[in-house]
């Protein structure tokens, strides 16, 4: 998981899509990203895909809600859009593009990707996605789990946010008597690696162990071993900030020091727990941090040195959601194994490098009908984005598990 500064001010990035270049666009994220760097070399729409392109041949308006399992999902959705002709926009996190600035960036917005401010309130990100569903010119891509887990068989909580904005827009175009309707496609991605990668898993764990110090563990069975690793792991950075290790199961562990780490923050900057999940709560913190540190006068040294160390331990907090305890024991796969050792090395080494050949398969779910949940959207706006967005994690979850 990625770790990108938070003390930059947002600037609100509009898409600018060009039908010239955005095509051009999309075949070099074919080249570069999903065939060198991700190793995808075939994307198999397994379902839906029909529906998709008979709703926008409609001019339907619909918003598309993948899960968020890899560095290749946006890439992969490039790529279907080039083959089917379909121009897809893009909602991103502000840190793509604060990574991507001057011409790149450029490139970004030319491919129709404009940027959101997950901690804040963005008005503007909101409008600019209500407008292109509104229009029904553009099918809308947003990512509700907001971050890339690296869980190809796993779905972590999902964001209201993408429900809340069509129930909205679905209100506006009924008003307006719109009869093309306004649709959401939950959309479950998938990868498996087409080589037998599992002669590389022993070194991946020797180099990650001596990281470590340790002696390779090659006595033991391969899983067993990342256990012992990922519990050391956990054993140090629970001594780092509590000074002690907690017990339990590994699951209960994992939530136990996700709980304490985010009711402290809470305690010093909100003075009460907040209620919500764990993810909406780090969210909601990182956002009151960042409110501070882009003040017009700035922190003075010591106060800013704790702002950036509680967001580097937010940071931690939310990379705790990428190891579920119990993901290996479930099932032992190549691929989750795979994932799993990459998050480590990308953790621990800051690399992303995918070890084998790999084939997509996406899976396109049946059409959510935003109309028929005006109703209670009229009663009740927050029970009806909870359902939508209920809605939308059980029809992926059907496919991922």
């Amino acid at each position: 998981m990625n770790r990108y500064r938070e003390d930059r001010k947002y600037i609100f990035r509009p898409p600018k899509y060009s039908h010239v270049l955005a095509p051009f666009i999309y075949l070099l994220s074919d080249i570069f990203y999903l065939r060198l760097r991700d190793k995808i070399i075939d994307v198999n729409v397994v379902s839906g895909g029909e529906d998709v392109v008979e709703k926008y041949k409609s001019n339907a308006s619909f918003l598309i809600t993948p899960n968020h399992c890899d560095h290749s999902d946006p890439h992969v959705l490039m790529h279907l859009s080039r083959i089917y002709k379909i121009p897809i926009h893009f909602m991103a996190a502000k840190e793509i593009f604060d990574i991507n600035k001057g011409l790149n960036g450029k490139i970004l917005q030319r491919a129709g990707i404009f940027s959101i401010d997950r901690e804040g309130t963005d008005l503007k990100a909101i409008k600019q996605a209500m407008k292109i569903v509104f229009n029904a010119k553009y099918p809308l891509v947003m990512f509700p789990e907001g971050e890339i887990y690296h869980l190809n068989e796993k779905l972590t909580d999902m964001n209201q946010g993408a429900a809340m904005i069509m129930l909205r827009t679905a209100k506006k175009m009924k008003k307006e008597k719109r009869t093309n309707g306004v649709f959401i496609f939950p959309t479950a991605l998938k990868y498996t690696y087409i080589d037998d990668i599992t002669p590389t898993f022993p070194q991946v764990l020797k180099r990650l162990e001596e990281k470590l110090l340790w002696k390779p563990q090659e006595s033991l069975d391969l899983v067993e071993r990342i256990y012992k690793f990922g519990e050391a792991l956990l054993g140090i950075k629970e001594k780092e900030y509590l000074d002690r290790t907690l017990e339990g199961s590994l699951d209960v562990r994992l939530s136990t020091f996700r709980e304490i780490l985010i009711s402290r923050m809470e305690i010093y900057y909100f003075q009460a727990l907040q209620s919500g999940k764990h993810a909406e709560r780090i969210r909601k913190l990182r956002g009151k941090i960042r409110s501070f540190l882009l003040y017009d006068k700035k922190p003075e040294k010591e106060m800013l040195e704790k702002y950036y160390n509680d967001l580097d331990i937010l940071h931690f907090a939310f990379q705790l959601y990428s190891y579920p305890g119990q993901y290996l024991k479930e099932k032992a796969s190549q691929e989750r194994i795979a994932e799993t050792l990459l998050k480590f090395e990308e953790d621990l080494f800051h690399e992303y490098k995918i070890k084998g050949r790999r084939s997509a398969e996406v899976y396109f779910c049946p059409a959510i009908d935003l109309y028929e949940y005006l109703d209670l959207y009229k009663k009740d706006p927050k029970k009806a984005a909870n359902e939508v967005t209920l809605k939308i994690e059980s029809s992926i979850k059907s496919i991922l598990e």
